[in-house]
C-alpha cells in the first residue's frame, strides 16, 4: 500500500525551519517560569501538522480525479488524526488561530482551479507551512506572536522567488528579487526585528545581479544553507 505522502523535501524544510523558529523563540521567553508544561502539547502540536500537511497530496489527487474514493479516503485519514492530535492546542489557540482558515480555503480553491504550480499557490503555501512557526510558539508559550510569523514567512517566501528567478532568467524577476529583499529591510525595521536575521538575502541579492548557471537542484541546497543560518540567527538575535 503506498501512502502518498508529501514528497517535496523543500515544504518539509521550511516546515522544519519554521517549527524551530518557533520552538527557539518561545524558549527564550523561559516560560517554564510562568509554570507552564508546554512539552507534550508541543510535541502532539507538531506531530498533528505533520499528518495535515501530508493531506495536500491526496486533495490535490481526489480534485483532479473528481473526488476518487482512495484519495479521499487517505485525505481524511490524515486531516482527522492530524486534528485529533492537535485538540490540546485547539482547545487554548483556536480563536486565535481561526483566521488562516482563510489561507487554507484560498490554496484549496487555487487546487481546485488547476494551479497548484502558480506563483500565488506557492506563496500560499509557503504562508501555510510558516504557519507552523506562530503554532508552536503558541504551544510553548500560550501566546500568538504575529511579529514571528512576518518574519518566518517573509524570510522563506523569498525561495519561492528566488526559484522563479532561476527558471526563466527574465530581467522581471530579477527586478522583483532585488525590490523583495530590499522592502524587507524596512518591514523588519518596524517590526523591531533583527536585521541581522535578514543576513542570507545578500545571496539573493547577489544572484539577481549575477545569475550563475547551476543545477536546480543545487539551488534548493542553497537554500536549506540559508534556512539553516536563518535558525542561528533567530536563535542569537530573537526578541
Amino acid at each position: 500500500m503506498k501512502i502518498p505522502i508529501v514528497k517535496e523535501w523543500g515544504s518539509w524544510a521550511v516546515f522544519s525551519s519554521s517549527c524551530l523558529a518557533g520552538l527557539i523563540a518561545g524558549l527564550k521567553t523561559q516560560p517554564w517560569f510562568a509554570g507552564r508544561d508546554f512539552t507534550n502539547v508541543t510535541a502532539l502540536t507538531i506531530i498533528g501538522l505533520v499528518f495535515l500537511i501530508n493531506s495536500k497530496n491526496p486533495l490535490a489527487s481526489a480534485l483532479r480525479s473528481g473526488g476518487g474514493g482512495r484519495h479521499v479516503r487517505w485525505f481524511l485519514f490524515f486531516v482527522l488524526y492530524g486534528l485529533a492530535l492537535l485538540i490540546p492546542f485547539l482547545t487554548e489557540g483556536i480563536k486565535t488561530f481561526q483566521v488562516f482558515a482563510i489561507l487554507v480555503a484560498s490554496y484549496i480553491i487555487l487546487l481546485y482551479s488547476g494551479k497548484e504550480h502558480h506563483l500565488a499557490a506557492e506563496l500560499n503555501g509557503f504562508a501555510l507551512l510558516t504557519v507552523s512557526a506562530p503554532i508552536v510558539y503558541f504551544a510553548v508559550t500560550g501566546e500568538m506572536s504575529w511579529k514571528l510569523y512576518l518574519a518566518v514567512t517573509v524570510f522563506f517566501s523569498a525561495g519561492v522567488f528566488k526559484v522563479r528567478l532561476r527558471l526563466r532568467k527574465t530581467l522581471l524577476f530579477r527586478l522583483v528579487m532585488i525590490f523583495y529583499c530590499i522592502t524587507a529591510v524596512p518591514l523588519f525595521y518596524y517590526m523591531n526585528i533583527s536585521l541581522i536575521i535578514l543576513l542570507p538575502f545578500l545571496e539573493n541579492i547577489v544572484t539577481a545581479f549575477w545569475l550563475r548557471d547551476e543545477k536546480l537542484s543545487t539551488t534548493g541546497y542553497i537554500e536549506l544553507a540559508k534556512g539553516i543560518l536563518f535558525i542561528v540567527l533567530t536563535g542569537l538575535f530573537w526578541q
